[in-house]
């Protein structure tokens, strides 16, 4: 057994590394070289796992930002105290089972008919004269119905107002006709 003498025992992990070496043998070898390997890989697994990778971010959505930039938020004091549907003075939306009917000023004016997905769209082209009480549209599912339409107005609703609310825009839900 090779033991080194008092001036080259070093301190610190070499003298534990030679005394586990000789101790153990190739275990301690094998332990020795854990030691080293493992402890920078586990420091870097913990850093890496606290860290968020920028791709797991969700994206800015271009729809959002450009209703946002424009149109400012709701002001419930602006709207509060509509009524009735004639009016209302922002995007008004009626969803049907065949879509949204997307009417840029109130309930008693022509739209046109588009599935949930286009509406956020439509929406952006409208002008900031269209918005008088912020970034709020009001939302309706059509009182007539044909048999078998609710299940296709409900989903066109769900799918309508999680569109709105991922782009920024409020929706106050009325009371079907």
């Amino acid at each position: 057994m090779n033991i080194p003498e008092a001036g080259n025992l070093g301190t610190g992990s070499h003298l534990s590394d030679l005394l586990v070496s000789q101790e153990l043998g190739e275990f301690g070898a094998t332990m020795r070289c854990m030691k080293r390997c493992l402890l920078p890989l586990c420091v870097t697994i913990a850093l890496l796992s606290c860290s968020q990778p920028t791709t797991s971010r969700k994206p800015i959505d271009n729809r959002t930002s450009a209703l946002n930039n424009r149109v400012p938020a709701a002001d419930p004091s602006k709207y509060r105290a509509v009524r009735d549907a004639r009016d209302w003075q922002n995007p008004y939306l009626v969803v049907y089972a065949d879509g949204i009917d997307a009417r840029p000023i109130s309930a008693a004016t022509e739209a046109p008919r588009m599935s949930p997905a286009e509406v956020v769209g439509y929406l952006e082209k409208l002008p900031s004269i269209a918005w008088p009480y912020g970034l709020v549209v009001a939302m309706q599912e059509s009182g007539v119905r044909a048999p078998g339409d609710n299940a296709q107005i409900r989903k066109n609703a769900e799918e309508l107002q999680r569109l709105l609310t991922e782009a920024g825009v409020k929706v106050e839900l009325w009371p079907s006709a």
